[in-house]
């Protein structure tokens, strides 16, 4: 309560009066009456007194307390105030408030409408296609610009690359062809002074001759160091052959079968293994010479026919804690189909019986199937070792012997630690008198492939017999140099009753193998089987005796031939093959590479003047001098042109599509952007009630309206700045970054060749100012302003059809059946420009109608 000291005595009594019972607390005590002034002095104690009175009467307690308390008044009662004709009623002193809360909720209601009035409008027409076509258009014509004016800066950085041969799009077709016959020409030169001179044979004769006193590890290393030499001579010669000759010559077949050779040896003495195959007719004694050489019988041996199955004996193989013994390979089903019907008929056998051995041939096979492809044997516990393997060799002895698994087993592979020489694989070869020809095949191609070979005949027959003179012609005769490789064993010579018989035998024997082509250093007589009988056994006592007075080699024949085995394996084979090496370079390369060489003279395949300079100088030059040429041609030529044509493309063929996409992805972009803003609401009547404001009695809608709209074209206008760099972006790395690409694929090795002035900012400054050229006016006319501003709103639909008659004519299209507050704004302020005398109006009516 505040005192005002020029109010007159009976208005601030009433006043304080009024006050009072407007403020009195709801307690029932009583306050004190106010005491009585003076008469003579209606002054400032007067009022002094009567405010006291007011603040008693607000004073919190009921009750004043003194040591002299007064005497309780009786409470002041006040009549009921007077009516009055001008007093409102209470619904109409709610009208205001009710009128302004219409008013809110119909302007929130319109804002709603305007947003997604504005947009639709933008999202479907602040971009207009044509506009971008030209944007991107005059952007790709400035890349050719700059493209063109650095011609000679590109032709100046690519030169190295030129020069070094960098350029994997360019053929360098004439240099590199130069090069080459330069290169070969001079190794062809290096190869006739040095490594086939006659200089060079002599010194590799003389390490052939003192060759015993090398390891074989050494003779390898001088093998594989040749081997290398020839292969790049036969390298050299089969190119200068193609330089010279437009088609196939007999010099074609002559390299070939060289190289065929040279690729024969290369791959016998690289072998990490050595094999020898043991062959014969039947009944020559193989199976009893493998046991020998093994120190027990392995293989079976009787009278009857044994080894009916390829069988190759093999270095042990451990397999952890057991130990593998032996594994059985089958054919496969197009080799058992093709063996099983070319069976033929035994002597003694007609149709029916064969048919009936080739079913059980059939039915053997199919109770093998579980086993395919391979069956292994385990050594399971050393303890039980010989136990063991007397069971598994019962197993493989139903194999190797029985005549129905000649066409289903393939082969039996039996891994021991008793093989003769390290590194060793006997081959027990059947077959050779099969009437089977792919088992007789079989035979002769381990032969090709082994690297000895022993044939053992039986000398109880002096003569050797037709089966056997077709064999040694057949290996005679598709493997020439097998014979090199070959050991004859005479067997059987300890079964003679008589030394006559024993040397006129042997005698026959021994012509008879020379006369095949075996050399007499290795050609045995040996007794396989004492070996392997008990020396005090009755039979080892008689044989023993022959060998000793027979003589003839007899006594020491299989020790000589087993040494001599392992000799000619381990010492002899290197030796021979490092021999053939040098026979074929002396006498299959000398002449050849002195040939090509005159050749080349003749038919000047190389430059006059490379005499005077050096290969790489002169190929610099030619480069440099072809420079020009090549880079008009291949590289800058084409890739302007590639990029021209890809810029006819894009802005001529395909402007309807540029047109469709640019308009899809500013909408979907534009449309994404603007969910957010679409589904904020505005309380309107909420932010009137919390302004602040120099009166509250009468709310006004307009200028909260005002400002709401404000912020909200600011807010749409920025999606509107995001969404127009999105579309700069797009174009940035569709066309631009696009161009570059067309520019520097010419050149992979060189990627940033190209690089444009061009820039992502330039680039989202031109794009943006095309769009907001449109969609700030479309702002303006849809939200920024309220129908509450009509005139204000209708200047700015005016500016809208002046910046952009076609969307605002779009507008009124789209909307020409619901007829929208804009668009019917629109269309009247067409009508209003129409009527007044300007040259443009005419036109903009056009669009509308």
């Amino acid at each position: 309560m505040f005192r005002n000291k020029h109010q007159r005595g009976g208005e601030a009594a009433a006043s304080n009066q009024n006050g009072v019972n407007s403020s009195s607390p709801t307690s029932t005590a009583t306050r004190p009456p106010p005491p009585v002034p003076s008469q003579t002095r209606i002054s400032e104690d007067l009022f002094a007194a009567f405010d006291s009175s007011i603040e008693d009467s607000f004073s919190s307690s009921s009750t004043t307390t003194n040591t002299n308390p007064s005497p309780p008044n009786p409470p002041r009662s006040y009549p009921p105030p007077a009516g009055s004709d001008s007093t409102l009623s209470s619904s109409a002193l709610q009208a205001p408030y009710e009128r302004a809360a219409d008013s809110a909720n119909t302007a929130a209601d319109q804002i709603i409408d305007d947003k997604k009035e504005a947009v639709f409008i933008i999202g479907n027409y602040a971009v207009e296609p044509l506009e971008m076509l030209h944007l991107v258009d005059r952007w790709i014509q400035q890349l050719l610009s700059e493209f063109r004016q650095q011609r000679d800066i590109f032709k100046h950085r690519l030169s190295d690359k030129w020069q070094n041969e960098e350029l994997s799009n360019i053929q360098y077709d004439n240099n590199d062809r130069i090069r080459k016959i330069y290169l070969a020409f001079k190794q062809l030169q290096t190869a006739r002074d040095t490594i086939l001179s006659r200089e060079a044979f002599d010194d590799l004769n003389n390490f052939l001759r003192n060759a015993e006193e090398l390891s074989m590890e050494e003779m390898k290393e001088k093998f594989n160091s040749l081997v290398s030499e020839y292969g790049k001579i036969l390298r050299c010669l089969d190119f200068i052959d193609r330089e010279v000759r437009a088609g196939p010559t007999r010099s074609d077949n002559y390299l070939s079968e060289i190289d065929r050779n040279l690729s024969k040896l290369k791959k016998l003495n690289s072998k990490m293994s050595s094999t020898i195959c043991i062959i014969g007719l039947e009944k020559a004694g193989k199976s009893t010479f493998i046991n020998a050489l093994l120190g027990y019988e392995l293989l079976p041996a009787a009278s009857e026919r044994c080894t009916q199955v390829r069988t190759v004996l093999k270095p042990l193989v451990e397999d952890g804690e057991k130990r593998l013994y032996a594994k059985v390979q089958f054919y496969d089903e197009q080799e058992f189909r093709t063996f099983h019907e070319q069976m033929p008929k035994k002597t003694d056998e007609n149709e029916e019986q064969l048919q009936t051995r080739k079913r059980q041939v059939a039915e053997a096979r199919e109770n093998l199937r579980e086993k395919f492809p391979e069956e292994q044997f385990f050594i399971q516990n050393p303890a039980n070792y010989d136990r063991e393997r007397m069971a598994i060799h019962q197993e493989l002895h139903r194999y190797i012997t029985g005549e129905l698994y000649v066409n289903i087993i393939k082969e039996i592979a039996i891994y021991t630690d008793r093989l003769p020489g390290k590194n060793y694989e006997l081959l027990d070869v059947p077959g050779f008198d099969s009437p089977i020809k792919e088992h007789r095949d079989a035979g002769l191609e381990a032969i090709k492939n082994a690297d000895a070979f022993l044939f053992l005949t039986n000398g109880q027959q002096p003569s050797l017999t037709q089966p056997q003179i077709q064999l040694l012609n057949e290996i005679r005769q598709n493997h020439f140099e097998a014979m090199e490789r070959a050991f004859g064993i005479i067997t059987k010579l300890d079964l003679c009753q008589t030394s006559d018989t024993f040397k006129e035998h042997y005698r026959n024997s021994h012509r008879e193998l020379i006369e095949k082509g075996f050399k007499p250093e290795h050609i045995f007589c040996t007794c396989s089987r004492l070996q392997l009988l008990d020396p005090n056994c009755e039979e080892y006592r008689v044989i023993e005796y022959k060998m000793k007075n027979f003589g003839e080699g007899l006594n020491d024949g299989f020790k000589r031939s087993k040494d001599a085995l392992n000799r000619f394996i381990e010492f002899e084979l290197p030796k021979t093959h490092l021999k053939q090496l040098i026979d074929l370079g002396r006498m299959h390369l000398t002449r050849p590479v002195a040939e090509r060489l005159e050749k080349i003279k003749e038919k000047q395949l190389l430059p006059v003047n490379l005499a005077d300079m050096s290969i790489d100088d002169y190929i610099k030059q030619q480069k440099t001098e072809s420079w020009d040429g090549v880079y008009e041609k291949n590289i800058f030529n084409p890739a302007f042109a590639q990029a021209n044509s890809w810029h006819t493309k894009v802005v001529t063929k395909e402007r309807a599509k540029f047109a469709n996409t640019v308009k899809q992805k500013f909408h979907d972009s534009f449309i994404d952007r603007t969910q957010s803003f679409l589904q904020t609401t505005h309380p309107i009547e909420d932010i009137m009630c919390e302004q602040f404001e120099y009166s509250k009695l009468q709310l006004n809608v307009h200028p909260t309206d005002n400002t709401e709209r404000g912020k909200l074209s600011v807010e749409l206008e920025k999606i509107v700045d995001d969404t127009s760099n999105y579309l700069a972006d797009y174009f940035y790395r569709e066309y631009i970054c696009g161009f570059e690409v067309i520019i520097n694929n010419v050149c992979p090795f060189l990627k940033d060749l190209f690089r444009t002035q061009l820039t992502l900012d330039k680039c989202l400054n031109e794009t943006h100012a095309l769009i907001l050229r449109v969609a700030r006016p479309m702002i303006m006319a849809a939200l920024r302003y309220s129908y509450l501003d009509l005139p204000v709103k209708r200047n700015a639909i005016q500016d809208l059809i002046y910046i952009s008659p076609t969307a605002a004519a779009n507008i009124v299209r789209h909307k020409k059946d619901s007829k929208s507050s804009l668009a019917v704004e629109i269309e009247k302020q067409v009508k209003d420009l129409n009527s007044r005398p300007d040259s443009s109006t005419p036109v903009i009516q056009k669009l509308f109608d």
